[in-house]
Formats: C-alpha cells, structure tokens, sequence
C-alpha cells in the first residue's frame, strides 16, 4: 500500500524545484545546494528571491514604486532578511482601495480574479490577481499539503462551493491529481444525507471541508449511520479554528484523523498545513516570507513571541504584496518540531483575527477560540453564535447555541462552561458584566452563518 509523503519532504521537493527552475540563482548559489537543504540555503535562496522581487514591484507596481519613493526606499538597499523590517507594511485596506495600483501584468495575462470581503470587515471588497505561474504555485503547494494525508490510491471528496472555473474548489482539485489522488467536488449545496451518499458512492476516503459545516454534517448524519464504517480515513478542515474538543468529537464520530490548514486568499489560499505533530504549521518557504509584529507599533518580534502574521510573497507574477498584514494572531519558530521537521519554521495555530477580539469589563479581551473549547466539549452542540450588549453600566453576553436537543440542563451545563472561562468569570465576579444569557435555538437555525469565519458581535 502506498503511504503519505511526509510533509517536510513534500515542501522541500517544492523548494528543490524553485531553485532549479531559477538559473540566475544557480549561478549565485554554492555548489551542492541543491543536496541536503539546511536552514542557511533556504534563507540564502528567500533573500535572493526577495531581492529579486523588490526590484520587479519597483519597475511593474505603481503602488510600490510611489510608496518606495515616497519613503525614500530603493530596493537594493536590502541586503539581508534583517533588512525587510526598513521596508513600510502594507495595510489590507490598501489592497481593497486600490487593487489595480498593485498589478504587476498586463491585464490579458490574469488568468483569475478572486473578489472576496475578509471576516470583519465592513470596506470595499478585496481584488486579488494571479497569472498561469500563480496558479501553478498554488496548486503545487495544494498538492504537498495533500501528500500528507493522501495517496494515488485515495479519493478526495470536496466539499466547497463549487464556484468558477479556477475557483477555490477547482484548484483543490487540480492539486489533488497534481499529487496523483482523484478528487470528486460535491460543493456545498448537497444536504448531509446526500453528502453521505456520495462517501459511499465515490469510495471517498479523504473529506475537504469547512470546519462548521463538517461539524453539522456530521451531527445530522451520525443519527442514521455509523460513520466509523464508512472508509473515510481523514478529514481536512479549513476557514474556522479548530478547538481540541472539537476535533476529538470527529476524530470519534468517524474514527479517523483530523488535519487542517490555514489559508488566506492574498496569499493564494492555501498558505499552510498542519503537521502530524497537530501542534501547528508549516508553509512554502520559497514562496512566502513570514514575520511576526506587534499589531499596535509594526516593531517585528522575536522567535516565540505572539503578535500579528506579516506575509511577503517572493514568487508572484500577477500581484506580489510586500509585508503585508493579515491580522492573524500567532507566533513562528525556528525549533525542531514534535513532527521530525528541523529545517522549517513552524507557524503556530491561528486562534483568533484582530477583527475577531472584543473587550469587556476590565478591557479584557474575548475571542471565539476561547468559547469554542468549553462548548464543543458539550454533546450534541453544532454550533453557536455570541454578542455584546450593554446591560446599563455592565457588558452582558449573549449565546444563541444551537444544540439538537433543548433541556434545562442543556442550558445550564453551557452557562457553567462559560463561566469557567478566565475572563468572563473575572468579570462577572468583579460585578463588570453580568451573568451570561444562553439561548438555545431549534437545529439550523445557525446554518446560514457557517461559511463566515465566526466573530463576536459587539453591540455595545
């Protein structure tokens, strides 16, 4: 039987390849850099690439070049990866303001133009473009995160919105046969019973899916099937975090392993991938450029320390951003990781978006990933959405939870949870916030809201 690649030797063949299809730097390079890859090539390749790329947005952006300009920047004087902090960030309200300002290509060579609104925002939509090569990166990147947790002898069933030609679903798709899987798109639309069906139809072994609406299929259908039984051997999540006991539930419900990934659209979708450590993620380092900063000052933080993703793309034709925010909260690391990698960094799991932090009481901040741990661990929760109101001079949290059965306990094991969070008991002991409300509401009536990525609605 054929095994799953592992990930550090997936990613490495990517940046292997980089480096041979990049003769200019085959001169540049020491010889025998394209044996065993240490940790210094790769960051020798990154700078090299970097260079490259500062030099092409000066000549092809207009955004770039007037912002260097106007900083009094010229790409040659960054000489180190150091040296990518004199560089100014660039802000996703810039991208959404002035898309075509960043466009590197004649328009006749954009091969796809993804529009999308980014989670908690209210501004115009963001136009992200990418060329033939863009596209062959990503779907490259796609199929090494897919060796991971599938073979030539797996079928992966994907469960996104079907969309266009080049859309989401279809370059997943073309990453699957890219690392020699079948992939059946089954899209969004299809009810858990006849995404079921098509498990059985198909011979699925691998499920792409949102994370919540793999959690609502798998409540409605485990009431008529044993799921265990249905050859499914992995399931890939994606756009939500993932809480521990929510993934236990999963793991249970269909008796197999759970991975996820992180994306981001500016990026090109699919960014990481988790590692069979399940502790985090690790990337495409020949492609992209990773920093942490500290979201209120821009200063860049050291290894370990937890603050904003800063991305900079290093091979992109169409649309290359330079330190560009994503307003994810993590942390990176240099360390060996638990899975056996040594040579990559390790992204750390994404927990909550600056858009997606609320205040309350004493200014202490809430996020979902800190509710979906104490609420998933309850049977039977699908899902739930929160807000906060002002309860005269208190704040005051509401939970509409949605739950496949209604009972008094119900309720109250759910308000015990809340009130075990750190943050929320401070408070309500303090007298700054009452005690919680907890609505449970009748099953889908969340339904609508499962392919946003979930935020706190304040009200205040």
């Amino acid at each position: 039987m054929t095994m799953p690649v592992s990930l550090e030797e997936s990613l490495k063949r990517i940046i292997k390849r980089r480096i041979r299809e990049t003769p200019e730097y085959q001169k540049h390079a020491a010889e025998g850099s394209l044996g065993k890859i240490t940790r210094g090539d790769l960051e020798d390749f990154q700078l090299f690439q970097l260079r490259k790329m500062l030099h092409y947005v000066f000549d092809k952006s207009p955004f770039y070049r007037e912002l260097f300009i106007k900083r009094g920047i010229e790409p040659g004087e960054i000489q180190s990866l150091a040296d990518l902090a004199k560089l100014p960030l660039t802000e996703p309200e810039e991208l959404a303001e002035k898309p075509f300002r960043f466009l590197c290509v004649p328009i006749g060579k954009v091969a796809r133009v993804i529009t999308f609104t980014s989670s908690g925002t209210t501004g115009p939509q963001k136009r992200v473009f990418f060329t033939q090569k863009d596209l062959e990166i990503m779907t490259d990147f796609m199929a090494a995160g897919m060796s991971v947790v599938a073979t030539k002898d797996d079928v992966v069933q994907i469960m996104l919105p079907r969309g266009p030609a080049l859309g989401q679903a279809d370059l997943l798709a073309r990453g699957v046969e890219k690392m020699g899987a079948t992939p059946v798109i089954t899209g969004t639309e299809p009810t858990p019973e006849e995404q079921i069906q098509a498990i059985v139809r198909h011979g699925s072994t691998v499920l792409f899916c949102e994370t919540l609406r793999l959690n609502r299929i798998t409540a409605e259908a485990k009431k008529n099937h044993d799921l265990t039984k249905m050859g499914v051997k992995v399931l890939f999540l994606t756009t939500n975090y993932l809480s521990d006991s929510m993934r236990l539930n999963l793991q249970s419900a269909w008796n197999c392993e759970v991975f996820t990934h992180y994306g981001l659209t500016e990026m090109g979708l699919g960014v990481a991938v988790e590692c069979p450590a399940h502790n985090g993620y690790h990337f495409d380092e020949a492609d992209l450029l990773a920093e942490v900063i500290n979201p209120e000052t821009g200063e860049v933080l050291a290894d370990g320390e937890e603050g904003e993703l800063v991305f900079t793309t290093l091979a992109r034709e169409a649309m290359p951003l330079v330190r560009y925010r994503t307003h994810d909260i993590s942390k990176l690391s240099v360390k060996p990781c638990e899975c056996g990698i040594t040579t990559l960094k390790k992204l750390d799991r994404i927990t909550r978006r600056l858009e997606s932090t609320v205040r309350i009481g004493e200014g202490d901040e809430i996020y979902p990933a800190m509710f979906d741990e104490a609420l998933y661990a309850i049977p039977d929760i699908v899902d739930y959405e929160v807000s906060v109101d002002k309860d005269g001079t208190k704040d005051r949290l509401t939970f509409q939870v949605e739950i496949d059965r209604k009972d008094v306990v119900v309720k109250e094991l759910v308000r015990e949870a809340i009130l075990k969070v750190p943050p929320i008991q401070k408070n309500v002991k303090m007298g700054k916030m009452t005690i919680p409300e907890i609505e449970l509401v009748s099953p889908g009536s969340l339904q609508k809201s499962t392919q946003a990525k979930k935020l706190i609605k304040d009200r205040r």
